[in-house]
């Protein structure tokens, strides 16, 4: 029998521990510690957030791949409008290309980047009327073609090139009715053995998959195409319709997304040809009503489609290989020694250096002040002028500032920490609030919304308190993060909310929501890099989402206390859930994302 060193010439490793470097892929070694034969694979495939579209829809059609690809049509905001809208994405971001002719949703679509056709769906005039137009793009404009569908038809999916592709089902009536397209012509071939729209695919002209999609109630049902007519395959895992595909042939696919019948779902299925097998990670954004999709089994992408409640403009993309993510955990850390919420903390400081003062313990508004080490909390001897609750805070462990806040009522006091006591500096909010977001050091911060402060947005000096442009969004119980000159505000209510502003140092942007709109957070982190936890729905929330400087994604793990008003301190891959409410002392720690590799144990049979 062949020895592993004639076939690589070197012998198996002895390690003591796994390494780390994805050099590792398709290595095999020894681990004397766990006493195992093990490898790293690179079949683990994991979604990542791409850039955004210029315009958010659903019912789109895409074609190419994952780093060279074009979305097109759809239907937008509001009451959903149909939208010729094409877009170009060369890996990273999106760029508006001329639009299409005829302006429509649920249409079909394939090809690449420079070389797409669009065909059939539902067009804005009239309604709910159907359209078989067919258009080409040649990577600087579209063109009508001549040729129309046989049948025409809306919800259908496309696969192949432009000059030679396949279409397969559509509504109304749900029709399994397929067609190839040669470049110039559609013609009638054999129709699916299940009748069904909103379905997804994978493959060429030739050699095509078609799963998923409802009959009229989501279906499971998988077929192959070999060129002439289509046999059943073995059923997806998941019944779905509105769902994305991508794959090379019809034995790689990739099936993701789509609707249940009840719910969104952003699970994820891969098919070799002979079995659906579900990945262990899905979709960040739980989404359907066709996504924008293409790529292959090992790099794919989708785009667009409706989500928790709104039309989706968030990418993502699909890649496998020998890395596999580790999502963001809490973990239990030392409690603070006041039980209370409410209050304001250090947001500059971290998680292994911060204080928290002020508060409601559950009785008079708290004056003390609790510093952490890293591993235990100390009251300290400095304490509040007076007790105030709901109270604005920013800064470090040794040098921070308490603003706002209630006291017996509305205050624009502002207080000084040095590290050793606290002092009231002449400088006071030009408007009385409480419950304010808040961003910055000691000698430059940034106070914004609030109860009682509506939109309105301040600057600190160290000295003095300017007015600045205000918010677009008025609300209290809002979370900022970052710096005087480069801050995010997201959360507030009630009611809740998932507005996200940007500030750039001279004006605030709208960007993109929270996923779980909430009020009373607590948020940590910058302007580019942020963490969200916990707040208010109601009910009371654990849920975490991290910001990237474009999207919020939802993160699998969430606070063990679901709880609001707490404090907080940290950055997005380090962070302090401090107390809250329902009151109490409890503290979570926070350990952001990380990576590993695919490891497998080998055995004997």
């Amino acid at each position: 029998m062949t020895t592993y060193k004639e076939l690589f010439g070197k012998y198996v490793q002895n390690v003591a521990s796994d390494p780390t470097s994805t050099d590792a892929e398709g290595q095999i070694w020894y681990n004397s510690t766990t006493g195992a034969f093990r490898t790293a694979l690179g079949s683990f495939g994991a979604w990542s957030a791409g850039g955004n579209l210029n315009t958010g829809r659903q019912y789109v059609a895409g074609a190419g791949i994952q780093t060279a690809g074009l979305a097109f049509g759809g239907a937008i905001s509001p009451a959903d409008t149909r939208t010729a809208a094409s877009e170009s994405y060369n890996g990273s971001s999106w760029t508006a290309t001329p639009s299409m002719n005829t302006a429509r949703q649920e249409l079909g679509g394939l090809g690449t980047q420079t070389a797409a056709l669009a065909f059939g769906g539902q067009p804005s005039s009239p309604t709910p009327g159907l359209t078989n137009a067919t258009e080409s793009w040649n990577g600087s404009s579209w063109t009508t073609s001549p040729a129309t569908l046989n049948t025409t038809r809306a919800q259908l999916f496309g696969v192949g090139i432009q000059t030679a592709g396949l279409t397969f089902g559509g509504t109304p009536p749900v029709t399994g009715a397929t067609e190839s397209w040669n470049g110039s012509s559609w013609t009638s071939v054999s129709s699916l053995n299940t009748a069904r729209f909103n379905a997804a695919g994978s493959g060429t002209q030739t050699t095509a998959l078609a799963f998923g999609g409802a009959t009229p109630t989501p279906t499971t049902a998988s077929e192959s195409w070999n060129g002439t007519s289509w046999t059943a395959t073995p059923a997806l895992n998941t019944a779905r319709r509105g769902l994305g595909g991508a794959g090379a042939s019809n034995t790689s696919a990739l099936a993701f997304g789509g609707y249940t019948g009840t719910v969104f779902t952003s699970s994820t299925e891969k098919y070799n040809g002979t079995s659906w097998a579900a990945n262990p990670t899905g979709l960040a954004i739980a989404r359907g009503y066709s996504s924008a999709s293409f790529g292959t089994q090992t790099a794919a992408l989708l785009a667009g489609g409706y989500g928790p409640s709104q039309y989706l403009n968030s990418t993502e993309e699909w890649d496998q290989g020998v890395i596999v993510p580790v999502a963001g955990s809490w973990s239990s850390s030392p409690s603070i020694n006041t039980a209370r919420r409410g209050g304001g903390s250090s947001g500059s400081g971290t998680s292994t250096a911060t204080i928290i003062f002020g508060g409601q313990p559950g009785g008079p508004y708290s004056t003390a002040t609790e510093s952490y080490n890293g591993t235990a909390w100390s009251t300290l001897p400095a304490t509040l002028p007076a007790g105030v609750a709901d109270n604005g805070g920013f800064g470090t462990q040794t040098a921070a500032i308490s603003v706002g806040g209630q006291v017996t009522g509305y205050v624009t006091t502002t207080n000084s920490y040095n590290g050793t006591s606290w002092s009231t500096p002449p400088g006071t909010l030009n408007t009385a609030r409480s419950a304010v977001g808040a961003a910055g050091l000691q000698t430059a911060g940034l106070l914004f919304g609030g109860e009682n402060g509506g939109t309105a947005s301040e600057s600190w000096n160290g000295t003095s308190w300017t007015n600045t442009p205000s918010l677009n969004t008025s609300r209290r119980y809002l979370i900022g993060s970052g710096t005087q000159a480069a801050a995010l505000a997201f959360a507030g209510g009630p009611p809740a909310t998932g507005a996200t502003e940007s500030w750039n140092g001279s004006a605030w942007t709208s960007v993109n929501s929270l996923n779980t709109a909430r009020f009373r957070p607590g948020g940590t982190g910058s302007q580019t890099l942020a963490l969200a936890f916990g707040g208010e729905v109601p009910p009371d929330t654990g849920a975490t989402e991290l910001w990237n400087g474009t999207a919020w994604t939802n993160n699998p793990n969430s606070l063990a206390t679901a709880r609001n008003s707490q404090f907080f301190a940290g950055t997005q891959t380090s962070s302090l859930c401090i107390a809250g409410n329902p009151v109490q002392a409890t503290v979570e720690l926070w350990t952001g994302p990380s990576t590993t590799l695919n490891y497998k144990t080998l055995t004997t049979s």
